[in-house]
């Protein structure tokens, strides 16, 4: 399951939303013993024309509470 809404080549309109997934890695960043984080992928343009150019942001986002958790 994916962030909904995210612009990638398994998009999906059915996931956890963005708020979720923050929510989730700043408490699994700061409650477990996590090794790394991995974000498989997110994109900012398709090759079909579509843009988001939200992607980034949101992956920083995610980061930045994984880090602060």
């Amino acid at each position: 399951t994916g962030i909904e809404g995210v612009l990638s080549s398994a998009a999906t309109p059915a996931g956890l939303s963005s708020l979720h997934a923050r929510q989730y890695v700043s408490l699994f960043g700061g409650t477990g013993k996590p090794a790394y984080l991995h974000i498989c992928e997110g994109a900012t343009r398709m090759e079909d024309g579509r843009k988001d150019e939200s992607t980034g942001k949101l992956i920083s986002y995610l980061v930045s509470d994984f880090v602060k958790g």
